[in-house]
Order: structure tokens, then sequence, then C-alpha cells
């Protein structure tokens, strides 16, 4: 059985703003093949998230790298699976706020 996701407000406006990129700066059919290699990332993650090493001990958050570009950040609760961020793994990993 698959685990309930939950998606931080911070995460919807990762994707969006992912999203809103990748149609602008390059076409739809590369935001349709990310949006199909997240969806794919999301469900592994959600059935079976203890594959993903944990990242941030202290805080538990495990990391998946759903493509070069990209990783999802994510917390196993007692009833849930929250997922915390969508990174740009281009980006300075300074600007990773977990």
């Amino acid at each position: 059985m698959a685990n309930v996701l939950k998606w931080t407000d911070r995460a919807v406006e990762e994707y969006a703003k992912l999203l809103d990129y990748l149609y602008e700066e390059w076409s739809e059919e590369i935001a349709q093949r990310v949006i199909a290699e997240i969806n794919h990332t999301v469900s592994r993650i959600q059935n079976s998230p203890e594959q993903f090493p944990v990242f941030i001990k202290t805080k538990q958050v495990r990391r998946c790298v759903a493509s070069p570009q990209t990783s999802i950040f994510f917390k196993i609760k007692k009833d849930y699976i929250e997922i915390v961020s969508l990174f740009d793994n281009r980006q300075d990993p300074k600007k990773r706020k977990l």
C-alpha cells in the first residue's frame, strides 16, 4: 500500500517555479518530460521511502535525486510522507534551506 503524501507550501511553490521556468525557457516537451520524471520519483518515494538516504540526520530529511538537475527532499512522518522541497541541483547548495 502506498503511503499518504503531503506537500509543503514551499515544495508546491518550488515545483510551480520549476515548471514555469521549463515552459518559458525550454519547451512543452521538456516540461512534460520533467513532470513525468518527478511523478515517477514521487511514486517511488511514496511506495518505498526508506530506500532513500537520510540527508540531514538532525531533521530526518531524506533526499531523492529525481534527475541530474532536481532533488526532492522529504520526511517520513508517522501517518504520511511530507515533501519538503524540490531543489535545482545546479544552484549553490548554500541556498538549500531545509
